[in-house]
């Protein structure tokens, strides 16, 4: 579904009152909502499950190349030219060995304690094993070690980032279940912009921005595999539990 930044402002002021049935905003007030609208989405880039989708991207390294900005417009163009997300999920390196069926495996995730223990960041190899990511702004800084030496891909999984108006004419664009959350939240922050709201308003209001908000949190919520504690089984972690059995069972 598709809405423009200005009938989306429009609507939640008339759902605080602010404007009359029928009524457009001013200029300045529609200027002053559009700030509140992004700045709103931009806190909904943070939520985990205000995301709607992880896609799979996938980029070319450069053999003896270990550092890699991802953003937009990167100054290398060998670096990942794509929108900077509020978060990676997940990364695997692709080795292109065999063309016809190119193996993906898992990258592990360093944290800074873990990068900083490499002792030798410069060893190289064709298949890398871990990154790290710095968190860098306006580019995230992907280190890979050890550094490829040969021209593989990288596969990221990160999370997409939200459509943001950025004027009033720009089309706000989400999957079905999203435009009841943004109106309403939405109506609730220009509350703080826009007083005084009759209480008794703005209180229904935020009652529905809020169930609103968890139906689509309810919608995204990623399935996680439920898994036995490794204690409990013969052969540690290769076993996932039976829910229905009550007992372990084999991957």
């Amino acid at each position: 579904m598709s809405i423009a930044a200005l009938d989306l402002i429009t609507s939640a002021l008339h759902l605080i009152n602010v404007l009359p049935s029928g009524e457009t905003a001013t200029a300045a007030e529609a200027n002053d909502a559009l700030f509140v609208l992004q700045d709103m989405i931009d806190g909904w880039q943070a939520e985990r499950l205000m995301i709607f989708t992880i896609p799979r991207l996938v980029f070319s390294l450069k053999a003896g190349q270990q550092t890699y900005n991802y953003g937009l417009n990167p100054p290398n163009p060998w670096d990942f030219n794509s929108p900077r997300p509020a978060k990676i999920e997940r990364m695997g390196i692709i080795w292109l060995g065999n063309a016809a069926q190119p193996l993906e495996l898992p990258l592990q995730y360093l944290t800074v304690a873990q990068w900083q223990e490499i002792p030798v960041k410069n060893i190289q190899s064709s298949l890398p094993q871990y990154v790290w990511d710095d968190d860098g702004f306006p580019f995230r800084g992907l280190n890979f070690w050890p550094i490829p030496n040969v021209g593989d891909n990288v596969a990221i999984y990160p999370w997409m980032a939200l459509n943001s108006p950025v004027t009033l004419t720009s089309l706000v664009s989400y999957p079905p279940g999203y435009q009841q959350a943004l109106r309403y939240n939405l109506a609730v922050m220009l509350a703080a912009e826009f007083p005084p709201v009759p209480p008794e308003v703005l209180q229904i209001i935020a009652a529905i921005a809020n169930q609103s908000k968890a139906v689509v949190k309810a919608m995204n919520t990623p399935m996680v595999d439920m898994r036995c504690d490794p204690a409990l089984t013969p052969l540690g972690n290769r076993y996932l539990y039976n829910w229905i059995s009550d007992m372990p069972a084999g991957r």
